[in-house]
C-alpha cells in the first residue's frame, strides 16, 4: 500500500492506495482506526482485480478534523464527498463504496447525499441501523446500549482470532494514535454511532438505483444481529451472513475480499437487471 496525502480546501486527508488494473474501491475504515490497519484488506481486494484507496475519515489518522461542534454524519459525508471530487488518487467516475462499522454508517449517508458519486454500496458490519436488541420482550434501541458494553465486546473481539497477532498490531498502532491525537473527536463519534438511524436514508438509496449489499459476520457482538436486519429491511434486500466477528475484515482479509468481490461484481442497476431479463 502506497501511503499517501492530500490538501483539498484547506484540510488535509491521509490515504492509502493499492494500485490495480480494474474499477476503483473505496474501503471507509471503522471507529478508532485509519487506513494502516486495512492494509491487507486492500491489497487483498486489488488481488481481485480493483484497484483501491482507503481514506483515513476526518478527525481519525493523519486527516484533519472536523468541527467538533456541531460534528453529524451529514459532516462527515461531505468530507468524504470532497476528498472523492478531490483527490487525484480517486476523481474521475463513480466508485465501488466499502465501508466497515462506523465507515458503514459514513458510506451509506455518502450514498444518500450524493449517489452520483456510487457505482455500489456494500455495508459490513455497520452501524447503520437503529436497534440494539428484538426479542419477546420487544426491542431495545442503540441509544439505550451503554458505552461500557460496546467497549467490552470490542475488547473481546480479536484474542479468538488465529490472525490476531497481526491484526491486533495495526489496530492497537492506529487506536494508540488517535486516542493520542485525536481523542475529544473519537468521543463526538461515539455519541454520534449512539444516534445513528439511517433506514429512511437507505430506504432513498434503494429508491435512487444505488446497488446495495449488506454483510454481517455471525459472531459480531458489536454490531447486533437486529442492527444487520435493520438495515437489510431499509434496502428490501436479503444481506449475506459470513463466518467471523466485528473484526473479519481485519481478520480474515483474503475472505473478505473474496465476498467483497463477489459482491460487486454480482449486483446490478435496475436498468442492468431490466435489460438482462
Amino acid at each position: 500500500m502506497r501511503d499517501e496525502v492530500c490538501r483539498i480546501a484547506r484540510r488535509s486527508y491521509g490515504y492509502g492506495v493499492v494500485e490495480g488494473c480494474g474499477e476503483t474501491v473505496v474501503l471507509v475504515h471503522g471507529w478508532g482506526l485509519s487506513h494502516h490497519s486495512y492494509r491487507a484488506a486492500a491489497e487483498a481486494i486489488a488481488a481481485k482485480g480493483f484497484r483501491v484507496v482507503v481514506p483515513d475519515l476526518p478527525g481519525f489518522g493523519i486527516s484533519s478534523e472536523l468541527p467538533l461542534f456541531p460534528a453529524s454524519l451529514p459532516a462527515y459525508a461531505q468530507a468524504m464527498r470532497r476528498f472523492l471530487e478531490g483527490c487525484d488518487d480517486v476523481a474521475g467516475e463513480p466508485v465501488h463504496l466499502v465501508g466497515h462499522s462506523f465507515g458503514g454508517a459514513v458510506a451509506a449517508q455518502l450514498a444518500h447525499d450524493a449517489p452520483e458519486l456510487v457505482r455500489t454500496l456494500t455495508l459490513v458490519s455497520s452501524v447503520a441501523g437503529v436497534t440494539w436488541e428484538r426479542g419477546e420482550q420487544g426491542e431495545r434501541l442503540l441509544a439505550e446500549r451503554p458505552l461500557w458494553d460496546w467497549g467490552l465486546h470490542l475488547a473481546r473481539e480479536f484474542p479468538t482470532t488465529k490472525r490476531f497477532p497481526v491484526a491486533a498490531m495495526g489496530v492497537l498502532r492506529d487506536l494508540s494514535h488517535n486516542l493520542v491525537w485525536h481523542f475529544p473527536n473519537m468521543s463526538v463519534v461515539a455519541a454520534i454511532i449512539l444516534r445513528s438511524d439511517l433506514r429512511e436514508e437507505l430506504a432513498r438509496v434503494r429508491e435512487g438505483g444505488v446497488p446495495a449489499a449488506v454483510i454481517w459476520a455471525a459472531d459480531d457482538r458489536v454490531i447486533t444481529r437486529a442492527c444487520f436486519d435493520d438495515q437489510c429491511e431499509a434496502l428490501g434486500i436479503d444481506g449475506r451472513v459470513v463466518q467471523g466477528g466485528h473484526g473479519w475484515p481485519l481478520t480474515e482479509p483474503d475472505s473478505f475480499a473474496a465476498t467483497v468481490g463477489d459482491i460487486i461484481r454480482g449486483v446490478q442497476t435496475p436498468a442492468e437487471r431490466a435489460e438482462a431479463s
